[in-house]
């Protein structure tokens, strides 16, 4: 009879993004549910009472709608990150040791395009390096200055643009969409799996 080997990485390491899926998904339907809740209340009273109540809960609702859910995708997206990142660097130096390199390479796109190099057949595509590399960006934004894009940050404040999943407000801070998180889930997962399953048979 022929049984299949444990993945344990998929068990074990893997284990912790799916914990952080249940963590943001939970909070996102908190601040839909809390909002809705509002909006009931809302349309139970008569017209001449809603804006006396809209008034007086407008702090409440544009932390329900725009504050907390804000905070929360830069948390998940940095926690993300910063899983995958710990990850790479644990595969970036299995590979070295196997192939007994002394090649140091400091920035993330480096130590992917190295791996990608050192297996038979590439392991991530450009566009995943791309899109790695961005998300790094934007991390170390909200790590560096609590997501707020400044003036001198051209080039990233041009990909945001040209991103639909992401915006940014008046005062040119991070808006990150609950979509662009599932995609980023999505893609480190991929990504994590085809590391681990290529360079465990270097």
């Amino acid at each position: 009879m022929h049984f299949n080997k444990v993945n344990w990485y998929e068990i074990i390491e893997l284990s912790y993004l799916e914990d952080l899926k249940i963590l943001f998904d939970e909070t996102q339907r908190m601040w839909r549910s809390n909002l809705n809740e509002i909006g009931e209340e809302i349309e139970r009273l008569d017209e001449s009472d809603r804006d006396e109540y809209v008034d007086h809960h407008y702090d409440t609702i544009v932390q329900m709608r725009e504050t907390l859910p804000r905070i929360t995708n830069n948390s998940i997206l940095t926690n993300i990150y910063s899983f995958f990142e710990a990850n790479l660097i644990d595969f970036y130096n299995e590979v070295k040791r196997k192939l007994v390199s002394d090649i140091s390479a400091k920035h993330l796109t480096d130590k992917l395009h190295f791996i990608n190099e050192s297996c038979t057949t590439a392991v991530i595509t450009e566009n995943e390096i791309i899109q790695l590399d961005f998300i790094r960006e934007l991390r170390n934004r909200i790590m560096h200055s609590k997501g707020l894009i400044e003036n001198n940050f051209a080039e990233l404040a041009k990909r945001i643009e040209e991103c639909p999943k992401i915006t940014t407000s008046d005062r040119k801070e991070l808006i990150i969409s609950n979509d662009f998180i599932s995609d980023t889930f999505e893609l480190v997962e991929d990504v994590l799996r085809n590391l681990n399953s290529n360079i465990k048979n270097l």
